[in-house]
């Protein structure tokens, strides 16, 4: 009897243990599912290991994806629910170690292949976004040879701020190597371990890789340019923030060349006044002209350096006698200016012109026209020194009537 009563505990003790030590990795995911959807994450994270522990590709999917975890982490259960055939994981994994490793050491095409090849053997089905074209450009860099990072850094003295992951730093060292200097004679085949090291966008990195990879097979020396294969908004950006800082330099060769060049000792006003007239117009280009979009900065930028360029050749123009059409004695330039500029306050006030990424309001404005009135005075002041016949008024009157229609602009973009 007494063997019957402890038979019989042990199976109860058994039945209620049962779900402890018996649940499946299904099972964990359900429960870890439930704990994250309800805000229980230090749970639901415990779960999802439990689950990955017992080999569920979704829950290695899920402690990456769903959870801050470093950098390894990250791509260690990544790559162990990719080898069990996770498309989704498959993809993050070709990102980290290629497509957005953007990283002399991460990149890493041969592992990335070795993990592809093992999620096709395990799941045959599986495929992904642009899958073909992904593979192919990861073969061109593999086809290139090892390149050992290590060595590549030491011998040639690669210093911390020439590995940034967050800008186009390693496509820059490709650039250099293209051409004669620090890494020697141009090497394409250097030139191309370098291009497949600096992705950090797919499509970028893509048409990159097919260009270098062309010219190594054909053994073609070719000067690589960053900037010819961007598309990206950020990839934008840093080349037109290049092409400005380029732009800044020739500006100051051709202000000292056409300082000497004008009329009546004028040059001796004309830097104080491309000054005054750059603040203006970098204002006016970044809180009046509505430059959005995903490239709004290289946008912005690019009509930046686009009016400082007129504007300088406005006054060379100048210079060799043009005379812009409408040169008048209006009195009344000014009160049509206040009374289009007051219109458009208030309509500002009511409701700034927005779109993606840039915006026209009330604050904006008035700062634009505080930096308007010091260009006008100076560049006035410019012109009737180098065309004395012309006084400053009149000078004053016709870039009044250009802010007039600039300001009319506005009014015509919430149209």
């Amino acid at each position: 009897m007494n063997k019957i009563k402890t038979l019989f505990i042990l199976f109860v003790l058994f039945s209620l243990n049962t779900s402890v030590f018996c649940q499946t990795s299904q099972k964990y995911m359900e429960m870890a599912d439930k704990a994250f959807d309800t805000g229980e994450k230090d749970k639901a994270k415990e779960l999802y290991l439990k689950a990955a522990e017992m080999n569920n590709a979704d829950a290695h999917f899920s402690i990456a994806y769903k959870f801050v975890v470093s950098k390894e982490e990250r791509i260690s259960h990544f790559s162990a629910a990719a080898k069990m055939g996770h498309a989704k994981a498959l993809e993050q994994v070709f990102d980290a170690l290629f497509f957005r490793a953007n990283s002399l050491t991460a990149a890493k095409p041969e592992l990335a292949i070795e993990i592809y090849n093992l999620a096709k053997s395990y799941n045959p089905s599986l495929t992904f976004f642009n899958e073909e074209d992904k593979v192919s450009t990861i073969k061109k860099c593999i086809e290139a040879g090892n390149f050992d990072a290590k060595t590549f850094i030491e011998k040639y003295g690669i210093e911390e701020n020439e590995l940034n992951e967050y800008d186009y730093s390693i496509w820059e060292l490709a650039a250099e190597a293209s051409r004669s200097g620090r890494f020697g004679s141009p090497n394409p085949k250097v030139v191309l371990q370098l291009v497949c090291r600096g992705g950090s966008v797919p499509m970028e990195l893509g048409h990159a890789v097919e260009a270098a990879y062309i010219n190594w097979k054909e053994n073609k020396v070719f000067e690589f340019n960053v900037c010819d294969y961007v598309g990206s908004g950020s990839g934008l950006s840093y080349c037109s923030e290049k092409a400005e800082q380029e732009a800044n330099k020739e500006y100051l060769l051709r202000i000292n060349e056409l300082s000497s060049k004008l009329k009546n000792n004028a040059g001796k006003l004309l830097m104080n006044s491309f000054s005054v007239v750059s603040r203006f117009i970098e204002e006016k280009a970044w809180k009046e002209e509505l430059h959005g979009g995903s490239g709004y900065a290289a946008w912005t930028r690019d009509s930046i350096m686009q009016q400082k360029t007129d504007y300088l050749d406005l006054i060379e123009t100048i210079n060799n006698d043009f005379r812009p059409d409408k040169l008048t004695q209006r009195n009344d330039s000014d009160r049509i200016l206040n009374k289009t500029y007051q219109t458009v306050i208030n309509r500002l006030k009511k409701k700034p012109i927005t779109t993606f990424n840039a915006s026209i309001d009330e604050e904006g404005v008035r700062s634009v026209q505080r930096l308007w009135i010091q260009y006008r005075d100076t560049t006035a002041k410019l012109f009737a020194q180098i065309v004395p016949s012309i006084n400053e008024n009149i000078w004053k009157n016709w870039l009044t009537e250009i802010r007039t229609k600039e300001l009319k602009q506005i009014l015509n973009l919430d149209k």
